[in-house]
C-alpha cells in the first residue's frame, strides 16, 4: 500500500458509489444561449434566402406636372414684339392677350385703302383733273368715266348750238346787208357830186350783193333745218347725246358705290387680320412656365413663344414625368411601384412619395417630344442629359391625411404642398428575386468552375 501513487482518500472516493446520481457538467448555460441564438440567426438567414426577395431598381430624373401636361403658344405671323403682358408664374385665361406683334405692313395697307376710299367718296367729274399723283385702279376707272361724261356733254352742247349758230349767223348777215345798203346809198350821193370815184362805189355795191347772197343761203339752211326730216334727225342726235351722258353718269355712280363697298370690305378684312396678327392669345387656361420671347425681339411664324401648364376643371392631379436611361427603360412596365423624391423635400427626414407606373414610351423620347411635354428647352437639356431617354409617366397615390395630399413613406410627409413644376428624382422597382438565386450561380462557379 505504501508503494501506491494515489492517495488513500482518493481511492476510497473512487471505490465508493455514493455520488453516482449527480450529472456531469459539460457546458455552461451561457454557452447554450449563444448556441440557440446562432442557430436562430442561421435559420432566419436560410428562410430569408429562400422566401425573401431583393428588389432591382432603376433611377431617373423628372418633374411633377399636371396630368394634361403643358402646351406651347405659337403664332401664325412673324414680326417684332412690341409688348409682353405676362411673365413666368402668371395665370392666364383662354382668350387673354399676352403679347403684341408689330404689323407695319398691314397698317400701311389699311392707311392706303382708307385714303383711296376717301378719294372715291369725294370724287366728282369737276375735280378729277386736279389729281397729280398716280391714281389707284379704282380711281382710274372713275377718271375714264368722268372723261367720257365730259365728252358726251360737249356733244350735247354742240348739237344744241348747231341750230342756234345758223340763226345767229343769219341775223348777223341781215345786219351786214342793212349796214352795207346804207353805205351804198351814201356813196351814190357822193358819186353824183363827184366826191368819189366810181370804182369805190362799184366795190361797195359788190360787197352788198355778196352779203345778200350769204343771207339768202343762211335762210335756206334754216328752212332746211325746220323741215320735218332735218328736225327729227337733229332731235335724235340730241337725245342720243343726252342718253349717253345719263348712262355714263349712272355708270360712274355705280362704279363709285361698288368701289366703296369693295374698299370697305378690304379694310374690314385687313383690320381683322391686323387684330388677329397683332395679338398673341392664350388658347387655354393655365400657368405660364416659360416666356421664350423678349420685347423688341423678332419672331418667325410658328415659333414657340410661351410654355403654359394647363389648368381647369378637366385637369386631374399632379403626375410625374420621369426620364430614365434607354437601357433601363425597357425593363419598366405599367403597374410597377415608384418612389418619388421632390428636390424641395429632405428625403432622409420625410421619406419619399409613393406612386405607380401608368405608361412607358415605346421609343426613346426626342428633344421635340420632350419640348412639347415640358415646354422648356432648359428642362429638356437637363433631363435628357444629351441622350434619348425613355419617358415614364407615374401616378402619385393620394392621401387626404397629409398636407400635400399624397401618400409618403413617412406617416405624415412634409408640412408643405407639392406643386407642379417641382423637379424630382425617381426610383422604380423593376424586379425582385430570392437571395438564394444570387448565391447558387456563384457556388456553382466556385465548385464546378463555370
Amino acid at each position: 500500500m505504501k508503494n501506491s501513487i494515489f492517495r488513500e482518500v482518493s481511492l476510497e472516493r473512487l471505490s465508493s458509489p455514493e455520488q453516482l446520481d449527480q450529472m456531469m457538467s459539460v457546458t455552461s448555460p451561457r454557452a447554450w444561449f449563444a448556441l440557440i441564438g446562432i442557430s436562430a440567426i442561421l435559420l432566419t438567414a436560410i428562410l430569408w434566402g429562400i422566401f425573401g426577395s431583393i428588389p432591382y431598381k432603376t433611377n431617373g430624373e423628372g418633374i411633377l406636372i399636371k396630368s394634361e401636361g403643358v402646351y406651347n403658344i405659337t403664332h401664325t405671323k412673324g414680326g417684332k414684339i412690341i409688348d409682353i403682358s405676362i411673365e413666368a408664374g402668371d395665370t392666364v385665361r383662354k382668350g387673354d392677350i399676352i403679347a403684341r406683334i408689330e404689323q407695319s405692313e398691314l397698317v400701311e395697307q389699311i392707311v392706303d385703302l382708307e385714303k383711296q376710299l376717301k378719294q372715291i367718296k369725294n370724287f366728282n367729274i369737276d375735280m378729277f383733273d386736279g389729281y397729280t399723283e398716280k391714281p389707284s385702279p379704282a380711281l382710274s376707272q372713275l377718271y375714264e368715266l368722268a372723261r367720257s361724261i365730259r365728252e358726251a356733254k360737249s356733244a350735247v352742247e354742240i348739237n344744241r348750238a348747231e341750230y342756234n349758230g345758223v340763226r345767229l349767223q343769219l341775223e348777223q348777215a341781215k345786219l351786214n346787208v342793212t349796214t352795207q345798203e346804207q353805205d351804198v346809198g351814201r356813196l351814190a350821193v357822193l358819186l353824183e357830186h363827184g366826191a368819189i370815184a366810181r370804182v369805190e362805189f362799184e366795190a361797195a355795191s359788190a360787197n352788198l350783193e355778196q352779203s345778200k347772197l350769204q343771207a339768202k343761203a343762211l335762210e335756206a339752211s334754216i328752212a332746211e333745218l325746220n323741215t320735218g326730216e332735218s328736225a327729227a334727225l337733229h332731235s335724235a342726235k340730241l337725245e342720243q347725246a343726252q342718253l349717253t351722258v345719263k348712262l355714263l353718269e349712272e355708270q360712274l355712280s355705280e362704279a363709285k358705290q361698288i368701289n366703296e363697298i369693295q374698299l370697305e370690305e378690304q379694310i374690314l378684312k385687313l383690320k381683322r387680320e391686323l387684330e388677329f396678327g397683332s395679338n398673341i392669345v392664350a388658347t387655354e387656361d393655365g400657368r405660364v412656365l416659360e416666356v421664350k420671347m423678349r420685347k423688341g425681339g423678332l419672331i418667325q411664324p410658328g415659333m414657340e413663344l410661351i410654355g403654359v401648364e394647363r389648368e381647369g376643371k378637366t385637369i386631374r392631379d399632379i403626375e410625374v414625368e420621369l426620364y430614365v436611361p434607354a437601357e433601363d427603360g425597357k425593363q419598366i412596365s405599367p403597374g410597377m411601384e415608384a418612389q418619388i423624391s421632390p428636390t424641395i423635400v429632405k428625403k432622409e427626414e420625410y421619406g419619399f412619395m409613393l406612386g405607380r407606373v401608368i405608361s412607358v414610351s415605346e421609343f426613346p423620347a426626342t428633344s421635340q417630344g420632350m419640348m412639347t411635354t415640358l415646354g422648356s428647352q432648359e428642362l429638356v437639356s437637363r433631363l435628357s442629359k444629351g441622350s434619348a431617354p425613355i419617358e415614364v409617366r407615374i401616378e402619385l397615390i393620394t392621401d387626404s391625411n397629409t398636407i400635400s395630399g399624397y401618400k409618403w413613406s413617412s406617416p405624415n410627409g412634409p408640412p408643405i404642398t407639392i406643386d407642379s413644376g417641382t423637379l424630382c428624382d425617381g426610383t422604380i422597382t423593376v424586379s425582385s428575386q430570392p437571395p438564394i438565386r444570387m448565391v447558387i450561380p456563384k457556388v456553382r462557379k466556385f465548385v464546378m468552375g463555370y
